[in-house]
């Protein structure tokens, strides 16, 4: 959580702010999200997978609305690391 308090007191805009914290926390649910389909698959649990991939599918889809309306506002993707949306 450090780097997310950094991040809130850093001197970037608000709708920066909000772009960077928003991808660092769904950024991080994501990740958990990969490793979630992975056991569920190791695990052969249909039920977990199925409920592991639309988790991350759901995470993934929020951030690209977030990063489409960041384009309108701002002219700029919300993250320069566009393999992570």
């Amino acid at each position: 959580m450090e780097e997310f308090e950094k991040l809130l007191d850093s001197d970037l805009s608000e709708v920066e702010k909000l772009a960077q914290t928003f991808g660092w926390i769904t950024g991080r649910i994501i990740e958990h999200g990969h490793s979630e389909v992975e056991l569920a698959r190791a695990m052969q649990d249909r039920e977990a997978l199925v409920k592991a991939q639309i988790k991350l599918a759901v995470m993934e889809h929020s951030r690209q609305i977030l990063d489409y309306c960041y384009i309108r506002v701002t002219g700029g993707r919300a993250w320069h690391d566009q393999d992570r949306v």
